[in-house]
């Protein structure tokens, strides 16, 4: 928010600061108004002067150019070539002598133009920046002091605060409220300006009605009218109060309760009285799918929960936010009714979220504003409106104020203050810095002389003072926090053990940026219908060992539509990452993201559940002169990445078991449900094995748990996004991993006896998982075996259809001795008669 500080000087001296408004600004931060921009606006017009035209002659080299001797006061005299013709000799003109930078940065130099010497330029009001056209330059009224600052003279030689005010803060949104501010500080005077009111009563005036229905959402509704008003431009000086602040000037009437609204933090509102029907005005719900158009054009239907002003047929504004095109002010309007009012801030937050709207109104009514300043607000731009657009002001003042809001007393002590703040508090002090703020103060227990116990009445626009807290935190922010001393807590506990989990994300994060991933940060919240098109149903979910809900956790209050629920996975958010970044030209991208994903649960003790995931979204492959031309599939790398992770993690039994695959228990092939985002033949499931009474199990009792699943994004999805890089994405169970992690690991020594090897190829069918056979070899072979890997895949040629050829290299070594060629073939024979029995596979010679 903008504050222009001569506008604020109306109301408080603070003329001494204008020299210096750094100090100004670092109070106004120290107490807890951050001053985030200083603004001096006469710097902007440095070295532009009022001049005086005393002689003009014909250019010697231009038709078209006139040469001027111009006057800047104290006897000296400028020559400037001009080429506008609207001036004359003892014109007072604005002059822009060399070292001035005018809007647009065009700086102002000595220079010769035709050849002859010209010391500035005369300026018009669209190099000024005043007007985007003008015709010839800017003429002065002939009082104009020749010589002033043209800041000065114009009304710029001033300075703009830009505020960061903090939503409980809603009382200094507005210049007269920073004022008071600022005197509670310094402990200077403030005052208002009050100018007296002509109102009459005017018999040929009916009056509008108004009817407060909806007393819940509006506490109070105030409104006067005015006839006889006359819509035209507004004055200079209120169009410059307004430009000052960043606000534009539409009409003499609107522009005053703008004016009104930054000067006192009321919004007002105006209404052609023609245009009300019936001449009534009703603050009320709005009815179910009615339509409303707002002054911007906007089409809005309301669901009835919105509060609205109604005349006699239709809604005429949404209120507090903005008004409608069927009642605004325009060129012919001669009658106005002021709209004065007191709005419940959540009623208007959640109507301005809904729609998405945000206006200089909407933004005080949703913080709060003073209800006692209803009537002062609307007599003030009343008074205004007035002076600057005629009129007569009508006597019949309709204020409906039911039920006055009450603020409730504080009660705080001696003990408790100094308690807070650490050090010792002087009771007089409290009294002062209390009455600053406006409150009213009542010792209620004391000890000889001192005060121990006050009742504080706070302010009516201080709505943020409810509790003994806030008194105490009020005190501390005036009374300055170097007060408060430095002091270290006494270390009389042992300090708290970390959260496991937080170890065990900080050690994932560590794992996975070392394998060249980077960590992505999604909000919670996701869009119900993106998430709900991309995810799919939820039964396809149940074999994947993630928790999946029917519908999401919707939220009560969004933000908007783009966040409204909360989300059941990690990869719409991931997803979303893929996009912007293939969008945007990055072809290449590994990331991963550790978040919880939010289920409805199954009865009401659990009613709402979260679980922590690990999700991934890899796409693309690094381009650079030393890779093979020939592309790998990124879910192979996604895969390498995970199974690293695991390992790191000392979780030693795995496998990846197919969408289609062997069913545990009967080793028949069962054909599971697949998410629909990812491609049907390129998904598969992580199974870990489980851990029984502390100790790893290898997985040969069927106790396999599924903790998630990887897969090739879907290429109809791929085509949908123009994502043209391979994209793979992976979702597993963080809880379940943890759980499985081994978190410490027995080394044992290395033997110093050789090893042996022994190769043997079976043939297989294409859809037995030749990790299952791989698993199989170990627990076959026992402790001896060290290592098993696949060293050779070979189909077609003359193997039968549907069949490949897979060749195991088993790496043997004893502890104790060196192993004999008989004992090493005799567990050969009897791992392969193994693999035959139950896979019914083939060696091959």
């Amino acid at each position: 928010m903008k504050i222009s500080l001569q506008w604020l000087n109306t109301y408080i001296d603070i003329q001494d600061y204008f020299s210096k408004p750094q100090d100004l600004a670092a109070l106004l931060t120290a107490a807890g108004i951050e001053v985030e921009g200083i603004e001096n606006r006469a710097k902007q017009f440095e070295h532009v002067v009022v001049g005086s035209v005393l002689e003009k002659g014909q250019h010697p080299n231009a038709d078209r150019l006139s040469l001027c001797q111009i006057s800047t006061g104290d006897g000296v005299v400028h020559q400037i070539v001009c080429g506008a013709k609207n001036h004359k000799e003892g014109d007072r003109v604005v002059v822009a002598l060399p070292g001035a930078v005018l809007p647009g940065d065009f700086v102002i130099q000595q220079s010769k133009i035709r050849g002859v010497e010209s010391g500035g330029m005369l300026c018009s009001e669209k190099e000024l920046g005043l007007k985007s056209e003008s015709d010839g330059i800017l003429i002065l009224p002939s009082d104009a002091p020749v010589g002033q600052p043209f800041a000065k003279y114009f009304g710029f030689d001033d300075i703009l605060f830009e505020l960061k005010v903090t939503p409980n803060r809603a009382d200094c949104l507005s210049h007269y409220g920073l004022a008071r501010e600022i005197g509670s500080v310094l402990g200077r005077d403030v005052e208002f300006p009050v100018e007296s009111l002509s109102a009459e009563n005017e018999n040929q005036f009916d009056s509008v009605s108004v009817d407060l229905r909806a007393q819940d959402l509006c506490p109070r509704y105030a409104g006067r009218g005015m006839m006889g008003v006359k819509v035209g431009p507004s004055p200079d000086w209120l169009k410059r109060r307004l430009e000052a602040v960043g606000m534009n000037s539409i009409n003499n009437v609107v522009d005053v309760t703008n004016f009104v609204m930054m000067e006192l933090g009321q919004p007002l509102h105006a209404f052609d009285v023609r245009e009300l029907k019936g001449r009534k005005v009703i603050i009320d719900r709005a009815s179910p799918n009615e339509k409303f158009v707002t002054l911007d054009g906007t089409e809005l239907v309301f669901d009835g929960s919105e509060l609205t002003i109604r005349d006699g047929e239709r809604a005429v504004a949404l209120a507090g936010i903005i008004g409608g095109q069927n009642s605004g002010i325009s060129d012919d309007t001669t009658e106005i009714f002021i709209e004065s009012a007191y709005f419940v801030p959540a009623a208007i937050r959640r109507t301005a979220r809904k729609f998405g709207i945000e206006t200089d109104s909407c933004y005080r009514f949703s913080r709060g504003t003073n209800p006692e300043a209803v009537l002062l607000a609307m007599n003030r731009a009343a008074q205004l409106i007035q002076e600057v657009a005629g009129g007569k002001v009508l006597g019949d003042v309709q204020d409906v104020y039911p039920n006055p809001l009450q603020r409730e007393a504080i009660e705080i002590d001696l003990m408790t203050l100094e308690a807070r703040l650490g050090y010792g508090v002087d009771s007089s002090e409290f009294v002062d810095w209390m009455k600053r703020l406006g409150c009213g103060i009542e010792t209620i227990s004391t000890e000889g002389e001192k005060a121990l116990r006050w009742r504080v009445q706070p302010p009516v626009f201080r709505w943020d003072l409810t509790i003994e807290m806030d008194l105490v935190e009020e005190f501390a922010r005036l009374h300055g926090y170097q007060h408060i001393p430095e002091a270290l807590p006494a270390l009389v506990h042992m300090p708290s053990r970390h959260d496991q989990s937080y170890i065990f994300e900080n050690r994932l994060r560590r794992l996975l940026q070392g394998n060249g991933c980077l960590q992505a940060i999604n909000y919670a919240f996701v869009s119900k219908s993106f998430q709900d098109e991309f995810l799919g149903d939820s039964s396809q979910f149940l074999d994947t060992g993630l928790r999946m809900s029917e519908a999401p956790i919707a939220l009560m209050n969004p933000l908007n539509e783009e966040i409204n629920v909360m989300r059941l996975s990690l990869l719409p958010g991931l997803m979303k990452n893929v996009v912007y970044n293939t969008r945007h030209g990055n072809a290449f991208g590994r990331l991963f993201e550790i978040g919880q994903a939010h289920v409805v649960g199954n009865d009401i003790n659990n009613k709402y559940l979260q679980e922590a995931r690990l999700g991934f979204a890899f796409w693309g492959q690094p381009k650079d002169l030393w890779r093979s031309s020939v592309e790998v599939p990124v879910i192979y790398s996604l895969k390498g990445v995970i199974e690293n992770l695991l390992k790191e993690l000392n979780i030693l039994r795995w496998r990846w078991s197919q969408y289609s695959a062997v069913g545990a228990e009967s080793g028949s092939r069962v054909l599971r449900k697949f998410p629909k985002f990812l491609h049907p033949g390129q998904a598969c499931l992580l199974q870990v094995a489980g851990f029984s009474e502390g100790k790893a199990s290898d997985g040969a009792a069927g106790d396999w748990r599924t903790v998630g699943f990887i897969g090739t994004l879907h290429p109809n999805l791929s085509e949908e996004d123009k994502i043209r890089e391979s994209c793979a994405l992976g979702e597993l169970n963080l809880d379940k991993l943890m759980a499985l992690a081994v978190q410490g690991v027995r080394y044992r020594g290395v033997s110093k006896f050789p090893a042996m090897d022994r190769d043997v190829a079976f043939l297989m069918p294409n859809d037995l998982p030749a990790q299952e056979v791989e698993f199989e070899i170990r627990k076959l072979a026992g402790e001896l075996l060290q290592e098993v890997k696949i060293f050779d895949v070979y189909q077609g040629g003359e193997l039968p259809a549907g069949q490949r050829s897979v060749g195991f290299r088993m790496v043997f070594q004893a502890k104790g001795s060196t192993l004999e060629d008989q004992v090493i073939n005799d567990l050969r024979d009897r791992i392969v008669s193994g693999l035959v029995d139950k896979f019914k596979v083939q060696l091959r010679g």
